[in-house]
Parts: structure tokens; sequence; C-alpha cells
């Protein structure tokens, strides 16, 4: 069964191997796509051969017997305006790709050869290992990946989730009674079995065109009647549970997470007992668990629902980040969590409530959205291995079996008997060391006495069921056409302090729309103390308006608010009907805000953290954001935001608030499902909030002007190992041909930049070249975090690959990276949010036209490969606009040469020329 708003035509087959193929038809898609889902993970790798699952996936992509190079899948798809990647978990291994849509039975021969006849080159069993190495050490500072290792070592080692699932050089390496590339075959030929594969293919050919085409490709792939041992092993030992478990983290985390063993509901997907309680635990409205942990000043965040699952069971989650008193107090979180659970056990189950949440999965499914084609298939291919063929598209919304015996069985698990407790934080105690990611960790058994301390009175009537959900659509009508409708947004209403776009939709058709505000005012980003109370004032919006607007979110009404260049964005979405109800609270509150001191300090104190938790992000990341701050005036690095935010009082955030208002303009985008009378609606709201008189002039924006044969080197300081260089090279100027043949340029470097660096020299996992504009300024960034190689044999590396770029591209080859680039930049947008995104974008950049995709694309087009080549030689080798931002990590090596080296963003900035953006 098929969403209403789907006009794709699905066939399912089951080949005679018995690989189940789903086939999906759209004659209008630009891009095709493909997913083949192996029900095969970490979970199957042999004992003490870590990793070997997650090595195969690499594995696959270099090379079979049809198409020996290991560069061809990845070029010619690339070439094609595609993409390609795959991931491995405990259970699955996936492979996906999109094309342009002409080009699908070349790339899906390519890839079902994946699965018939894969080399495994000796040669690149012993380069690809050094990818994973660099995976796992990118890892090393990783909290997630951290704690996962304690969780693992843990467990029951028997099992197979104990395992670990990375890899690296020590666990992939050739003993004497084995070698790797002998254990990846046998894995291969056991595990990688027709029987066990879902592939979903997404094409502009017709149901039967797409039929003759796979069958024949995938009907080689053999069957080896593969079946799954099963899971026996509990995964905690008995006995073992409770158990209160300490980690020491990299970060400045304060996060608590209790973990449930439960059954594995998979099977039961139409009833989603999970979904029902997970919403229930994780509701952020008044009465909730997360209310009431807020207003004693306990956590700032709440997520609850499913983790860890496996063939036999799962693992019921609930976290939550701690605030000071929150880590000191973290049994009277565990007492809340624990009256919490039994207050829902003694309401018992409700089926209105879950009446409630099968009708908002109803009406999301009825109105489903065209995405992207690539995560499209993916999603399906994962779900075909779960949902029975007739629910195959539908499984993930169907909410139709109420059961009230199984809810009780499911809630009677979340009990402090069978709990997990796993604190984090940087004063915890520990007395042990895991071995893969040398984490410190405590771990205690816990006894009678212990968990009676888990139980204490909650608030009395504090903690209840939600209410009704008010804000689910009842209206799902479509409006009537204007005849006069425009064909792209009209600037309906221009006043002093206010203009308001507006346009119907006419193309998608759905109950839905967005009202997106931009208040505009000159009290932002001009100083750090400027940004800081911007972005502490919206977190304080948001929580306060937090537990009337989950409600509406729960119901498909999206609500965003959020700090940017020139002000502060308003942003509401969904489904039409209500979306009044909820704009007239929202700013009603941000017009008068009243802040609770206690909720200030948690919020600010947070901000702190997490900005200073901007050390433990990945390596590469890091250094982008520098890059970043180093281009955009503006921006502020870490440090200076985090002296502002120190130093603040909510009386400070009050007066930044009524200063802001009295400086603001707004213009604002009214677009889908609304009649015209929304303009006036929306113009009487925000007289209510922004004042009569002419607006002030607001400050321009601001991108670092690189000058031709300029070269900066900005050394920043990471704590990683790892090097990590990132080397922007600026396009020649502004202008359309500018921005075209920069694009165009990252287009043609990206496939063979990778192939090279990565795949043929091993320089690291994270390796990549693209297109990297800041506010429309074209420039192109070359990125490698490496473990083995020092910023100064990265910036060699890179150098030499640029010198090659150029005498290696021949005229078939430029025509197909040119119309790639065309086809995606002339992508239609896939449904509404795309559109309305686009014309709000082009309304922030003045672009009245609506036809800044159109010009550029001419602008490509326009360019001949001898133009291209002139403009990439003269811009990119000899006139080089460059800045390298370079993290040395352990290595201490910087790149040589004649860079003028600076010592912070700020100093680059200062006095430098820049591109001025009206």
């Amino acid at each position: 069964m098929q969403s209403p708003n789907d006009e794709r035509e699905y066939r399912l087959l089951t080949l005679d191997n018995e690989m189940q193929v789903l086939l999906i038809s759209d004659p209008d898609t630009p891009k095709a796509a493909a997913s083949l889902d192996v029900h095969v993970g970490s979970g199957d790798n042999p004992p003490d051969r870590g990793g070997l699952a997650h090595f195969l996936e690499h594995m696959l992509f270099l090379g079979t017997d049809k198409y020996p190079d290991a560069a061809e899948y990845e070029e010619f798809v690339t070439e094609h305006g595609g993409n390609r990647n795959a991931f491995t978990s405990f259970e699955h291994t996936n492979y996906f790709f999109d094309i342009n849509a002409p080009y699908l039975p070349e790339a899906l021969d390519r890839f079902a050869q994946f699965f018939i006849a894969p080399r495994f080159d000796a040669e690149y069993v012993d380069r690809e290992k050094n990818a994973v190495e660099a995976e796992y050490q990118m890892g090393l500072k990783s909290d997630p990946r951290r704690g996962l290792d304690v969780l693992q070592e843990v467990m029951n080692e028997q099992h197979p989730f104990s395992q670990f699932a990375v890899g690296s050089l020590e666990s992939l390496a050739d003993r004497p009674d084995s070698s790797i590339r002998d254990e990846l075959l046998r894995f291969y030929d056991e595990h990688y079995s027709a029987n066990v594969m879902r592939l979903v293919v997404l094409g502009s050919e017709s149901l039967d065109e797409l039929e003759s085409l796979v069958v024949p490709m995938f009907s080689e792939v053999p069957n080896k009647d593969f079946e799954h041992e099963p899971i026996s092993a509990p995964i905690f030992v008995e006995g073992d549970l409770p158990m209160f478990l300490q980690i020491k983290p990299q970060a400045t985390l304060r996060q608590m997470q209790v973990l449930f063993p439960i059954a594995d509901y998979r099977s039961e997907y139409r009833a989603k007992p999970l979904s029902y309680l997970g919403n229930l635990v994780g509701h952020e409205g008044e009465g909730s668990l997360l209310s009431q942990l807020k207003s004693e000043g306990l956590v700032e965040s709440l997520a609850a629902g499913s983790g860890l699952g496996w063939r036999g069971g799962a693992l019921f989650s609930v976290s939550v980040t701690l605030t000071e008193e929150g880590v000191e107090k973290h049994e009277r979180v565990l007492q809340l969590l624990f009256a919490y659970m039994d207050m829902l056990r003694e309401q018992g189950p409700k089926e209105w409530l879950y009446e409630e949440q099968s009708r908002l999965a109803e009406l999301a499914f009825r109105f489903k959205e065209e995405g992207n084609p690539m995560g499209y298939v993916q999603g399906l291919a994962g779900g075909m291995q779960y949902y029975d063929p007739v629910d195959v598209l539908q499984g993930a919304y169907i909410m139709s079996d109420y059961d009230a015996a199984m809810l009780r069985e499911l809630m009677a698990d979340i009990v402090p008997a069978n709990a997990l407790v796993v604190l984090e934080d940087a004063d915890v105690a520990t007395d042990r060391v895991s071995e893969h990611y040398a984490v410190p960790y405590s771990v205690e058994r816990l006894d009678a006495r212990q968990l009676a301390d888990w139980r204490g009175a909650a608030a009395e009537g504090a903690l209840h069921l939600p209410a009704p959900n008010a804000f689910i659509a009842e209206d799902v009508s479509l409006v009537k056409i204007d005849n006069d409708n425009p064909a792209a947004p009209e600037r309906m209403l221009e006043e002093q302090r206010k203009q308001i776009w507006f346009m119907q939709d006419e193309e998608f058709r759905l109950p839905r729309g967005a009202t997106y505000i931009n208040f505009r005012s000159p009290l932002v980003s001009q100083s750090p103390r400027q940004t800081a109370l911007a972005v502490l004032y919206t977190a304080l919006l948001k929580d306060r308006v937090n537990e009337f607007t989950y409600p509406a979110l729960l119901a498909g009404l999206n609500f965003n608010l959020y700090k940017h260049a020139q002000g502060i964005s308003l942003r509401i979405s969904g489904y039409n009907d209500k979306q009044d109800v909820l704009l007239d609270k929202l700013l009603s509150v941000m017009a008068s805000p009243d802040f609770d001191p206690q909720r200030f300090e948690n919020i600010r104190k947070d901000m702190i953290r997490s900005l200073e938790n901007a050390v433990a992000k990945r390596p590469s990341s890091q250094v982008l954001d520098d890059l970043r701050e180093s281009l955009l005036y503006g921006e502020w690095g870490e440090q200076p935001l985090i002296d502002v935010l120190q130093n603040v009082s909510v009386n400070d955030v009050h007066d930044y608030a009524q200063a802001f208002w009295n400086s603001a303009s707004a213009e604002a985008l009214i677009y889908g499902n609304y009649a015209r009378d929304a303009v006036p609606g929306l113009a009487a709201r925000l007289d209510k909030v922004l004042p009569d008189e002419a607006a002030p002039d607001l400050p321009e924006l601001k991108v670092l002007k690189l000058e031709a044969g300029e070269s900066v080197l900005y050394p920043v300081d990471v704590e990683h190992d790892d090097a990590v260089l990132a080397w922007y090279l600026q396009g020649a100027g502004n202008a359309w041909q500018d921005r075209a043949a920069t694009s165009l340029t990252a287009q043609i470097m990206k496939s063979g930049f990778f192939q090279q660096l990565r795949t043929e020299q091993q320089l690291g996992y994270i390796v990549s070249a693209f297109y990297w504009s800041q506010l429309d300024v074209p420039g192109l960034v070359m990125l490698i975090q490496s473990p083995v190689a020092d910023t100064a044999g990265l910036a060699s590396a890179m150098d030499a690959f640029l010198g090659g770029v150029a005498g290696s591209l021949d005229d078939e080859q430029f025509a197909r990276h040119q119309q790639a680039l065309v086809s995606e930049v002339l992508r239609p947008h896939k449904n509404l949010w795309e559109r309305a995104e686009f014309f709000w974008q082009s309304i922030a950049k003045k672009q009245y036209a609506f036809d800044g995709r159109q010009q550029l694309a001419d602008a490509i087009e326009a360019l001949d490969r001898v133009q291209w080549q002139q403009y990439f030689e003269r811009t990119f080798l000899k006139q080089r606009h460059s800045l390298q931002v370079a993290a040395p990590g352990k290595a201490a090596v910087l790149p040589e040469g004649g860079q003028r080296r600076v010592e912070s963003a700020e100093v680059l900035k200062a006095g430098h020329r820049f591109y001025s953006i009206n």
C-alpha cells in the first residue's frame, strides 16, 4: 500500500535466488538511486576479528572481476552527477548510490558486481586496512564511541554485541595461521547470500523496463542459503543488573543514560509498543517527566525510545543532559524517572493516547512528501528485512494494533531492578580503563538498599499523562488557487518596518505551508557580546515556549527560532491548520519575555559547556569552523563568546531583548496552502511586536577577500594526534562566471582527489574536495584529516594533485562533469520545503527574480574546456587566493613556503579587504 500523495509505481519481486527486490518507477525523477541491504553486520564478525564486516564493506568498492579498476565505480558515479556510500551496523550492511537518471543501467551493472565477483586485490586489502585504522583513530576522542566501548566491555562477553565493531590494524592484521584476505573471502562466501539481501531500485524507466534491467543482473548473485544462528546469550549476565556505570568523558559532558533490556518488538511493527512508551517518557509538555526535572533544576534535555536492537532483544533508553545540580542529585533524577513509570503503570495503557499517535502517523503517511531518492531507497531496503511485503511502504507509519497486554509487559521491564545506569561526568570516580578506546570508568553492582534510594516521593500531582493534543490538524482541505497566483513570490506588503512576500503552492498541493519571518536588527553579530546575547536570548525563548510547542511538533507543526547574521529568524511550517494559534502564542512571548532566573542560569551554563565542548568535535570539523570564522565578519570563536557568557545576567538579556525589538524590522514569506488574507493577518500580528518609526540601517555582511597571489597560513590548536589541513582557494571574483568555474572545478576534482589521496596514498579516512561558498563568494576546499602524514606532507600531496587536474581531463570527461553539475544545479525541488527554502534564500540575497539557479547553470554551460582550464590555471595554480588552516597534531609540523602566517581569525580580518554583501 502506498501513500495517496505518492504517484510513483511500485513492483515487488522475489528473484530465483530468493533476493527480494522492490522496483520504483518515477518518470519525472532527475536522479535514479539504488540500495542493497545485506542482513549481515558487525554482530557476525568471527571471534577475535573485530571490524571484519566493516572492512569488507570498504573492500567491495575497490574493484570487481568485470570492472577491475579500483577507481572505476567512484569515477563513473561522480562524473554522472551521483554519490555513493555504505554503512555497517550490528545487523546490517547497506550499500547505496544515486546518479543522473539516464545512467542508471551502467551504474547498476557496476553495483551488482559487488555481490557477484569482487576482487579483493591483495594490494588494496593491505592499503584499505589503513583507512579502517584511520576511522578507528578518529573515534578515540569521540565520546559516543568511547561510551559504547565501555558498554560493550561490561556486557556479557558471550553476546555478539560485546565485540569490537570498527576494526584496527591490530584486529585486521595477518596472523601466522590465517591472512586477513583469506578471512575476508571466507566471510564474504559464507555471509553474502542473496536470500538475506534486499534490493530497492528507483529509476525513470517503466516497471517493465526496470524489471528487465534488474532481474538478469542480480539473479547472478549466489544464494548460499545463509541463516543466522540464534542469539541465545542474554546481553547481561544474570545478576549483573541493576548496575551503575560511571564514565569519564573527553568533553565537558554531564549526561546520564538509563538502559533496560527488553524483548525484541520489531515484528510487532503494527502495534509499535516502543513508540507508545517512548512518546510518553520523552514527552516535553506540561506534566511530563522533563517538565518536572527542569522545574527542579536537574536537567536540560531528555530523550527516550528504543536503543540497540538485535535478534531476540533490545535496549530501551532514557537519556538526560544534566545540570551541575543534576549530577550531584542524580539519584533524584532516577527517583523521578521511576516515579513517572509507576504513574504510567498505575494509570495503565490508554487507548485514546494510542489512537492519537496512530492518527498522527496516519496523517504523516497520507500526506507523505517526496524526499531524497538515495535516502528513500536506503530506508526501504532496510525496512524490507522486517516488514511484510504488503507493508513495505508504510511499515514505519502503521500503528493500528492497540495491545494493552503488550504495553503492560513492556512497562513491567522499565523498573530499577532491570536498569543499567550510565553517568558521564568529568568528576566521576573511576578504577578501570577500557581496552580499545582507553576510557576511564568504574562499575558497581547494586544491592536492595541502594535500589531503595532510587524510589522516593515525587512532587505530588506534578507527573501526569499529557492532555489531548490540541494542535492535531482537523481541517486538511486545500485552498482555492487564485487566478492571478504568481509564478514566484510577490511582495504583497511593504512598509517601514515590515515586508511580506506571498505565493500559493500550485505544484505539491498539500494542506501544509511555511511562514518564515526574519526579524533583522543592527544589534546582532557586530561584537561577541551581541552574538552571545542574541544566541542566549533565542535559547531562553525556545525553553520558555517548549511546553506548548512540543505538542505542536508531535502534531506535524514545526517551529524553529535561531540567531543568524543579521537578526533572529522564526520559522513555522507543517499543517497550516492551527498555525495561527501557535504563531500568536510565540509572538506574545517573544515580545514580552519574562525569564526565570534559575532557567537562565542553567541555560547560560549549558551554552558555556557546549562552547567548551567544541574541542571534542571531530578535528576536521573544528578546522572547518576556524576556516569559516576566518572568512566571515561577525563570526566569533568559542572563547570570546564564553568570556561574555561568564559575565552576563538575566537583566542583561532583558535589556538586550528590549533594544533588539526597538530596532527590529521584519521580512516574511508565506508560501503553501494559504489564502491571500493570510498577508494582512500576519501584518496585524507583526504590528504587535514592531515599532512604528523608520527602521535603522543594517550593517553590511562581509566576506574576507583574498587577493590574487595572496597566501596565508593560519595554524590552529586541536587536541588530537591527527594532523588536519583545510586548504581554501577563493575564486577570482564574485561574478556568476567565478561561481561557475569554481563549482565546476570542485566537481571535476572530487572523485580523483578521494581516489588518489585516500584510496591510493591512504593519507586518512576524511579526504575530500568540495565547493564551499560563503554568502555566494565562491571557494574551493581540499580537506584531509590524517593519522599518518603531517600538514606539510598533506599540503605537498594536495599541491601535486592540483597540478595534474587539468592535464588529465579530456573533452568527453569535461562534458560529463559539466552536465552533471548543471543537472544538480537545476534539479527540480522535491517537495514544498525545498521550494520554500529556495524562495527564502533568494529573498535574503535580494535575488528577487528568483533566477539564481538558472543564472548559475547558464554560466556553467557557457564555459568550454579551454576557458575553464585558463581560469583554473590562473586562479588555482599561478595566482592563488589561498588560505591554509592547519592543525599540526602530534607531528607538530606546519606547511612550508612563503605564506603569511597569522595567529588568529581576528588578526587576519582586521584591516583586510572584503566583499560587501548588500
